[in-house]
């Protein structure tokens, strides 16, 4: 006795939701790596106050209430689908197979989704705003209204054209980049009975959903596109360990992780991960942070 049509939209929404969760499984992403992720309830979200968080200090008269701004740096929600149709006629003939393939590979995309936006845009920070105006990886960002500048950049940005390189603090309330998660992506179906079938003799599936991506503070990440040395490493170290807050005192940045691209994934794991050197020597930057490679990285 042959499927009706009902059963076959049953058979074919149930074996698509199990794929795409099934595809979600299939890979490991490491967005959460580089990136924070932040709730988002509109079109936009303001971050001005990452110029001006206030700082803990001893309480000697009265409080001093610091109003944080709301205007400045704003990270827009951008909507991001993938859509197919069906015809009714493959419904009818009970050729729904491939679709469960379709919907396995979008389950895999939505779990590297922010990869696939986090590294990249880390990469760009050489010539991406951040929100003081300058380029995230940057040699002259302002110090607050000192009147000061400080630089997180090892090499010269303008120049140097390798595959670029970080280190920085993953123990701050915020890493580099900032993903805001307005609504999470999500497998749908446009059924038989909708309109869009009745005029179409088609049905629809898709997934779909907004988020916004950006950058957080500058004095948390050091990056580079000059060789992945040792000299180099150890001048991204000093340089993230130095950095000082607008009222010049050390913000307590320590190296913590350094992410590289395929390119670097060699050098980075001779540099970090092997315990003896020349013959025999001791490393001493063997496992001194965490090794982050990206395929996103370019």
């Amino acid at each position: 006795m042959p499927f009706t049509e009902a059963q076959v939209i049953e058979a074919l929404t149930v074996g698509s939701n199990a794929a795409f969760t099934e595809g979600l499984g299939l890979v490991s992403p490491k967005w959460d790596k580089i990136a924070s992720k932040v709730p988002s309830t509109g079109s936009s979200e303001f971050y001005g106050w990452l110029e001006d968080l206030p700082e803990i200090k001893e309480w000697v008269t009265e409080r001093q209430l610091k109003e944080l701004a709301s205007h400045g740096y704003s990270i827009p929600n951008k909507t991001y689908e993938a859509s197919i149709k069906i015809k009714r006629d493959d419904l009818e003939d009970d050729k729904i197979g491939k679709y469960a393939i379709i919907a396995k590979s979008w389950g895999r995309n939505t779990a590297i989704f922010p990869d696939k936006h986090s590294f990249p845009l880390l990469a760009a920070g050489f010539t991406t705003l951040c929100h003081d105006g300058q380029n995230f990886f940057d040699t002259d960002h302002p110090l607050g209204d000192t009147g000061d500048t400080y630089s997180n950049v090892i090499g010269d940005p303008a120049t140097d054209t390798g595959e670029p390189w970080f280190v920085f603090d993953n123990t701050q309330i915020l890493l580099p980049v900032i993903y805001q998660d307005r609504r999470p992506l999500k497998l749908e179906f446009m059924g038989a009975t909708s309109e869009y079938a009745w005029f179409n003799n088609m049905v629809a599936q898709g997934v779909d959903g907004r988020a916004g991506f950006g950058f957080s503070f500058p004095q948390m990440c050091v990056g580079s596109k000059a060789p992945l040395t040792e000299a180099n490493y150890i001048a991204a170290k000093k340089l993230l360990a130095d950095m000082l807050s607008v009222n010049g005192k050390p913000l307590g940045t320590e190296a913590k992780v350094l992410t590289v691209g395929t390119a670097n994934d060699a050098v980075a794991k001779k540099l970090i991960l092997t315990q003896l050197v020349n013959g025999g020597d001791t490393n001493v930057y063997y496992n001194d942070v965490e090794v982050v490679v990206s395929s996103f990285i370019k």
